[in-house]
């Protein structure tokens, strides 16, 4: 198995909410349905597969989208994206960051960055992830009524304020990982970059 489809089995157990700047487009089309394409930009896409049945239960999302995407360098990023209709008791999202640790992978580096995207300011989370000799790079972020947010306590408040304003409180964790090459971290960040901004204008 390689240190893409680890770090996915060690992290589907969970995901999360957060946020800060506008994103023209919602992760979640009116159909219910996670419409992300399967060709972005030079990023060409393939489902990397059903999760267990175990899994599936322990997530209790509505809707997942779990694919591998490459690049025409061969530069690879796998996407995991995890839509919640209703956050409630024993249904929600689970930061990556607390969820890593308790199966097996180690955090070694943990902050936020910023990014351009189509000239929008935005910010994402940035893991670096240790287990064993695999590595890998975690930029993600919670996806709230077309919003990227990165804090989990600002995801909270974004979620009660939906609540309160508009009667709805759903959210999406989307999740980029980019295997560290030769220790790398530098380069991982820079694959895992480009591939957040080919894919945000095309998040629907």
């Amino acid at each position: 198995m390689s240190t893409l489809r680890l770090l996915v089995a060690a992290a589907l157990v969970a995901a999360t909410v957060g946020l800060s700047a506008s994103v023209s487009k919602p992760v979640v089309a009116a159909a219910g349905t996670v419409t992300v394409p399967y060709t972005v930009d030079s990023w060409h896409g393939q489902d990397a597969g059903p999760l267990d049945k175990a899994t599936e239960e322990e997530l209790a999302a509505d809707l997942v989208l779990n694919r591998t995407y490459r690049d025409t360098d061969g530069s690879e990023a796998d996407l995991y994206v995890a839509y919640y209709s209703q956050q409630r008791p024993g249904v929600s999202i689970h930061s990556p960051l607390h969820c890593l640790p308790g199966t097996g992978w180690d955090v070694v580096s943990n902050d936020t960055i910023g990014l351009d995207v189509g000239g929008t300011p935005q910010h994402v989370h940035r893991l670096i992830a240790q287990k064993a000799a695999s590595r890998v790079m975690v930029l993600y972020w919670y996806s709230i009524n077309g919003r990227m947010i990165t804090s989990e306590l600002a995801s909270r408040v974004q979620l009660l304020s939906n609540r309160i304003r508009l009667g709805r409180n759903d959210a999406a964790l989307v999740r980029i990982a980019v295997p560290v090459i030769d220790t790398d971290d530098a380069a991982a960040e820079r694959r895992g970059i480009a591939f957040v901004r080919a894919l945000v204008p095309h998040l629907l």
